[in-house]
C-alpha cells in the first residue's frame, strides 16, 4: 500500500497540473467485508480510494477543493451466518443498517463544510461515524469515513472492526456499491438563540429554531425508559419538567446578574422526576431543541455546530449528593444529550470531582475530561464548537478563551418543517404536526408500514438540554441565555462574544433604556429602579447624559418610558 500510495500521490499532482480534477469522484465499494477468523482476528481495515479503485474502473478520479462536500455510500450486501438471519441476503446497505437501527441509513448520505477551502493536508475527512453496539445478540464495532486527500483522491474506510463473536457471528459484505463525493457549495450558516425573558420562545432574529419542554403534554405519550426504549408507556408522567422549573429574575433569586446587569432567567429543572424518583421516568426530564434547519440545510443530520450558554450553578448544586446515597453527585450539569430523544447517557458534561472541575464528551471515559475554570456561584459564558466530520473533536471556551479539546459527535436534523416525514420517510400527518405545534415530537413513530420501513421510525430531528436518562445527572442551574448555530465558529469569533450579558449572545436586540430592570417588561418596577438610582446619582439614572441629576433626566426617563419599547 505505501508504494501504491506514492504512486497515487504523483499521479495526483500530475493529474491537478493536468486539469483533470472534477467536481466528483466515485469510489468501487465492492469488497469490503465484515468477517472475522474462527476464535481470530476480524479481517483488517478495508480501504479503498478513487485513484485504485476508482468507478467505472480504470481511469482514476480527483476531486477539486471546495468549501464543502456532499457524500453517499450504496450498495448491496451478501450475508451469511447469524448476520443473515436479520440483515437478508441481498439487502442494500441503507436496508443493512435500518435493520441494525431503524432510521440508521440516514448516515450513508450527507454533507460537510470544509473551513479551509482548499485541498487539505494531508487529508479532509469529510465524514466519520463510529458504530457500536449490540443487535441480535450479536455484538458489532466498526467505523466508517470519507474523506479527500491533499491530493484530491477520494477515500473510503471501514475499520477498527470489532466482533467478538468472530466467524460465529457469519459474516457481511458489498457485493456492488460505491462511496461518491461531490462538491459543495455549503448553505448560509443558521443560528438561534434564547433570551429566556419568561418563556422558551427564540430571540428576534433566530432563524427557527423551536424549543420545548421535553414532557410537553401535546407529545404524550413519552417512550419507555431503559429496557423499553421504543415502547410508548402511557404511565410516564407529562408536564413534570415545567413543573419543576422556573422563570426568576436574579433579584429574585438573590444572585447578581449577569454582566451586573439584572436579568430574567430560566431556572432548570433537575434531570429526574422529583416526585415518583422512578427511573424511567426520567426518560421525559429535560428541554428539547428542534433545530429546524431544513429545507435549507440539506442533510438529515449534521456533525459540525456551536452552542453557547450563559450559565450560573448555585453552590447548592455543585455540591449536590444523590438522592438517598451518600455519594457525591460529580455531574452539576448535563449540557448536552444528543440522541433524538433522552434514549441513554448525556453526552456533554460538566464534572466536579475531588475539587477539580472538568468538560467531557462521552460520560463513559472520563480520561478525554479537560480541566475548565468555573465554579460555583458565578457567571460564566461556555462555548463549544464541534467539528465532528473534519476534526473528530470539539473545542471548548471559557469567557472567549480557548480552555482546550473534546470529544464531539453530530446531531439530527431529518425534519423539514415544510413537508414533515419520519425517518422511513413516512408522512406527518397535518393534524399530528398541527397538534405539536410545529414541532418534530421526539416521542413519535412512524407505523412502520411505508413502503421500505423496516418499522417503527423516530421523526430525529431533536437533541436534548439538561437531561440524562441513565442516572438523572443534572441539577438546577440558572440559565440567562442560550445560542445555537449549524456551524463551527471560529475562535475569532468566539472570543469576540466575550463573557455573559443580561443583552443576549450573539442576537442582541436594541437596548430599552426605560427598562431599568432589564427584564423586557415595562412596569412599576422600572420606575422604581429608576427612582433609587436617581437617589443614588447612579450614572444609569443620568438619562440625558450632562452629568448632572435634575427635572430633565425624570422628564427624559417618563418619555421613554411613554414611548415603550420595540
Amino acid at each position: 500500500m505505501r508504494g501504491t500510495w506514492c504512486v497515487a500521490l504523483a499521479c495526483g499532482l500530475a493529474a491537478s497540473a493536468l486539469g483533470q480534477a472534477d467536481n466528483d469522484v466515485v469510489v468501487n465499494a465492492a469488497g469490503v467485508s465484515l468477517r472475522c477468523q474462527l476464535f481470530g482476528p476480524c479481517f483488517p481495515d478495508q480501504y479503498r480510494d478513487s485513484f485504485a479503485n476508482p468507478l467505472p474502473p480504470g481511469t482514476p478520479q480527483y476531486i477539486l477543493p471546495a468549501s464543502g462536500y456532499r457524500y453517499d455510500i450504496a450498495g448491496v450486501v451478501a450475508t451469511s451466518g447469524l448476520m443473515g438471519s436479520f440483515i437478508p441476503n441481498g439487502s442494500t446497505l441503507d436496508q443493512a443498517l435500518d435493520a441494525i437501527q431503524p432510521g440508521g441509513s440516514r448516515v450513508l448520505h450527507g454533507f460537510s463544510r470544509n473551513y479551509a477551502g482548499g485541498l487539505p493536508n494531508p487529508v479532509n475527512q469529510v465524514f466519520m461515524q463510529r458504530y457500536q453496539g449490540e443487535f441480535s445478540g450479536i455484538q458489532m464495532g466498526l467505523s466508517m469515513s470519507v474523506a479527500v486527500s491533499n491530493t484530491g483522491v477520494g477515500q473510503f474506510r471501514v475499520y477498527d472492526i470489532n466482533i467478538p463473536l468472530g466467524i460465529l457471528a457469519g459474516s457481511m459484505e458489498v457485493t456492488s456499491g460505491s462511496a461518491t463525493i461531490q462538491t459543495w457549495a455549503p448553505s448560509a450558516p443558521q443560528e438561534s438563540e434564547w433570551h429566556f425573558d419568561g418563556s422558551l420562545d427564540s430571540a428576534p432574529g433566530s432563524a427557527g429554531g423551536m424549543m420545548r419542554y421535553m414532557d410537553d403534554p401535546a407529545f404524550a405519550p413519552i417512550l419507555g425508559g431503559v429496557g423499553s426504549l421504543d415502547t410508548p408507556d402511557p404511565t410516564t408522567p407529562v408536564g413534570v419538567t415545567d413543573a419543576q422549573s422556573s422563570f426568576a429574575t436574579t433579584t429574585a433569586l438573590g444572585i447578581p446578574g449577569p454582566g451586573g446587569q439584572v436579568d430574567t432567567v430560566y431556572v432548570t429543572s433537575p434531570a429526574r422526576n422529583l416526585t415518583t424518583g422512578l427511573a424511567k421516568d426520567r426518560r421525559g426530564i429535560g428541554l428539547s431543541v428542534g433545530p429546524m434547519l431544513r429545507p435549507e440545510f440539506p442533510g438529515e443530520f449534521f456533525g459540525q455546530w456551536t452552542m453557547i450558554w450563559d450559565m450560573y450553578i448555585p453552590a447548592s448544586s455543585w455540591y449536590a449528593d444523590y438522592p438517598a446515597n451518600t455519594v457525591v453527585r460529580e455531574f452539576p450539569v448535563a449540557l448536552l444529550e444528543d440522541s433524538a430523544n433522552n434514549n441513554s447517557s448525556a453526552d456533554l458534561f460538566i464534572r466536579n470531582s475531588g475539587g477539580v472541575t472538568r468538560i467531557g464528551y462521552n460520560s463513559d471515559d472520563f480520561s478525554q475530561y479537560i480541566p475548565i475554570g468555573i465554579g460555583p456561584n458565578q457567571w460564566f459564558r461556555l462555548a463549544v464548537a464541534c467539528d465532528y466530520f473534519t476534526a473528530s473533536a470539539s473545542r471548548v471556551y471559557l469567557n472567549g478563551v480557548y480552555v482546550g479539546n473534546i470529544e464531539a459527535d453530530w446531531l439530527y436534523c431529518a425534519v423539514d418543517p415544510t413537508a414533515p416525514t419520519y425517518g422511513d420517510d413516512e408522512p406527518v400527518s397535518p393534524a399530528a404536526w398541527s397538534s405539536w405545534g410545529g414541532f418534530p415530537n421526539p416521542w413519535a413513530q412512524s407505523s412502520g408500514n411505508h413502503p421500505g420501513s423496516t418499522g417503527p421510525t423516530l421523526l430525529s430531528s431533536t437533541f436534548s438540554l439538561f437531561a440524562d436518562l441513565a442516572g438523572g445527572r443534572s441539577e438546577v442551574v440558572y440559565l440567562a441565555n442560550y445560542y445555537f448555530a449549524d456551524t463551527a465558529l471560529t475562535g475569532a469569533e468566539i472570543a469576540g462574544l466575550g463573557g455573559p450579558s443580561a443583552a443576549g449572545i450573539v442576537l442582541i436586540a436594541a437596548p430599552c433604556a426605560a427598562d431599568m430592570n432589564d427584564d423586557g417588561v415595562l412596569n412599576f418596577f422600572d420606575v422604581q429602579q429608576f427612582l433609587a438610582l436617581f437617589s443614588a446619582h447612579d450614572d444609569r439614572a443620568d438619562f440625558v447624559d450632562d452629568g448632572q441629576f435634575n427635572f430633565f433626566d425624570v422628564q427624559a426617563f417618563l418619555g421613554a418610558f411613554s414611548a415603550g419599547c420595540p
